[in-house]
């Protein structure tokens, strides 16, 4: 367990605050069936989830050219946009004790704008985050550390005192890789792979988590102390 006091929370957004893992694996499915091939639950693992787009289509979809890629993320921001979206249980609660405590948060995802500005209206968080950093404000996704690492820096925040909520491998092994501590969500049968990356526990939803005067209190077994070194700036 951490000797240190945390002072900010970052959030992934697919599959931390926005339950949206089912619909994603639907939309790269199609377009693999549309080429004459099929996606592994391995690949949707590794190559899907938690990565930007210009990954998944570089690396599983090499037969269509850059050239053409346009298209691709046209179908994608009408589905994004168009879909209706529902909470990881707990996240919206979670967040707005945060908010209520004055401890800095920040929403870091590989999104593009689009997805995260329908996604954050719906669940009526648009204002929620101190910070946001998206698709756009990065040169290298997940797994590269760089954007929690420039979330840290743009809350005024040392790393090393952010707790950071992530779902997918990439995502974590980003979380862990720029010195933050990793609370994981995901099933059990991910566990024991999220672990051996680097996260701190796994919890399968944010129902159990809650904030407290002083603590972050993951699940039963799981507290971490925080401070409060500054209010949120207006």
């Amino acid at each position: 367990m951490p000797k240190h006091a945390y002072e900010a929370v970052l959030f992934d957004m697919d599959g931390v605050v926005v339950d949206t893992e089912r619909t994603v694996a639907a939309f790269w499915r199609l377009l693999a069936a549309e080429h004459g091939f099929t996606i592994s639950d391995e690949e949707l693992e590794e190559h899907v989830f938690g990565r930007h787009a210009d990954h998944t289509l570089k690396v599983l979809f090499p037969a269509i050219p850059v050239a053409e890629h346009g298209p691709v993320y046209e179908r994608l921001r009408v589905n994004d946009q168009t879909l209706r979206y529902a909470e990881i249980p707990g996240a919206t609660r979670l967040i707005g004790e945060l908010r209520a405590a004055d401890v800095p948060v920040a929403l870091v995802t590989g999104a593009q704008d689009w997805k995260a500005t329908a996604v954050l209206a719906q669940l009526g968080l648009a204002a929620s985050f101190d910070v946001q950093i998206r698709a756009d404000d990065i040169a290298v996704g997940k797994p590269d550390p760089g954007c929690y690492r420039l979330a840290a820096r743009r809350l005024g925040v040392d790393i090393t005192r952010c707790v950071i909520f992530e779902d997918a491998f990439s995502g974590v092994a980003a979380a862990v890789s720029a010195d933050g501590t990793c609370v994981a969500i995901g099933p059990a049968v991910r566990a024991s792979r999220l672990t051996a990356i680097g996260a701190l526990t796994v919890v399968p939803d944010l129902r159990q988590t809650r904030y407290e005067p002083g603590r972050l209190r993951v699940d039963p077994l799981t507290e971490l102390p925080f401070t409060q070194v500054r209010a949120r700036t207006p």
